[in-house]
């Protein structure tokens, strides 16, 4: 009876240190981006205004909009809809090196899988892609139907200091009978290693 009452305890006490900060139900559904920030930071972590770039997005967007579809298994998907570009390299066709395909009213796939540590804030994304990425991205949960995000994506050294390359979006969860309004199209520039530009 002992051996079992100290065997039911181990057990539990498992059970409880992996569920610790293992919270992924509050992101399981369809979130839509409703706006994209690109930017430099200072010293001190702080945006630097003149490099900042802002795209703005309607969740639900059917025709220009960017989604990403979190399910209860850990795995989800990026729905992007917004490019009407594709930018390749080194593509042959023929005789003609391609470098970019003009591609309206396409939808972009990229399935990922996910883990979110909910004492650290941190959501980690493993895109599954041609050279597998993950991505760790600092949450701030506004409510439980919207959260922003800030990725940092990238760091060069100019000029012998180091300059900080930031992607922060806010996302917005809908359901598909709330979907948004169509928006006017966003020509988005693009920013290699960031999650919503990286193609």
């Amino acid at each position: 009876m002992k051996k079992l009452s100290i065997l039911t305890a181990v057990m539990m006490l498992a059970i409880v240190l992996a569920s610790c900060g293992k919270d992924y139900s509050a992101f399981v559904g369809t979130w839509g981006v409703e706006r994209i920030d690109y930017y430099n930071v200072d010293y001190w972590g702080n945006p630097i205004e003149a490099t900042m770039e802002t795209y703005h997005f309607t969740p639900g967007d059917m025709t220009d909009g960017i989604d990403l579809v979190f399910r209860a298994d850990k795995t989800g998907e990026m729905r992007d809809r917004s490019r009407d570009t594709l930018f390749l390299s080194d593509i042959i066709e023929g005789d003609t090196i391609l470098d970019t395909i003009i591609c309206p009213d396409t939808t972009l796939i990229t399935q990922y899988t996910y883990s979110y540590d909910s004492d650290e804030k941190i959501l980690y994304m493993n895109m599954k892609v041609t050279h597998p990425f993950t991505y760790r991205m600092e949450i701030d949960f506004i409510d439980e139907k919207t959260f922003d995000y800030v990725n940092q994506y990238d760091v060069t050294v100019e000029e012998g200091y180091s300059v900080i390359y930031v992607e922060k979006a806010r996302m917005v969860r809908y359901s598909t009978e709330t979907r948004g309004a169509k928006s006017k199209p966003v020509s988005m520039k693009r920013h290699p290693g960031s999650v919503f530009s990286n193609y």
